[in-house]
């Protein structure tokens, strides 16, 4: 029982710890996004473009990952 509590807690600490990440890498993918308009080359503009769009959607995804992860937790706490 207390192993399980100790594996619950660590899921947790880890899942906010990647929301954290997820969070920056998703606000530096904006920036990016947002920096290739004002690039002067159209080579850079897409290079920018799609660079911002790669972190955004893996800053996304680690959120989405994390929340998962401690709604999975609390559900089962839920049920015991």
């Amino acid at each position: 029982m207390n192993e399980k509590k100790i594996e619950e807690e660590k899921i947790i600490r880890d899942a906010n710890i990647n929301n954290a990440l997820g969070i920056f890498i998703l606000v530096f993918g904006i920036i990016i996004i947002i920096s290739s308009i004002f690039t002067e080359t159209s080579i850079g503009q897409m290079t920018n473009l799609i660079a911002g769009i790669l972190l955004g959607l893996i800053g996304f995804g680690m959120i989405v990952k994390s929340k998962k992860d401690i709604n999975k937790i609390n559900r089962v706490k839920l049920y015991e």
